[in-house]
């Protein structure tokens, strides 16, 4: 199973709303969108399978653009340091 894990330091967190990632190490914050933060905490949940099969079922949007963007995201929160993309 592939899931994304917040790095050390990061948490999830909702401030006047809106939901944020934020690192204690390095002070950087990253601003969700509604659809994004729901992806992340699912996909921090019960991985990005889990994830995807949860949008597929509950949206009109095919599976596969729901990996990609979900993907996409991961990637870019591993850019900056924020999230791994880990297997197992």
């Amino acid at each position: 199973m592939t899931r994304i894990q917040l790095t050390p330091g990061t948490s999830l967190t909702t401030i006047e709303g809106k939901s944020v990632l934020f690192s204690v190490k390095t002070g950087e914050s990253y601003g969700l969108n509604e659809t994004a933060a729901e992806m992340l905490r699912l996909g921090l949940d019960g991985g990005i399978d889990h994830a995807v099969a949860w949008f597929a079922q509950n949206y009109d949007v095919p599976a596969e653009e729901i990996r990609s963007d979900l993907e996409e995201l991961a990637r870019d929160l591993v850019k900056v340091k924020l999230a791994l993309i880990v297997s197992g």
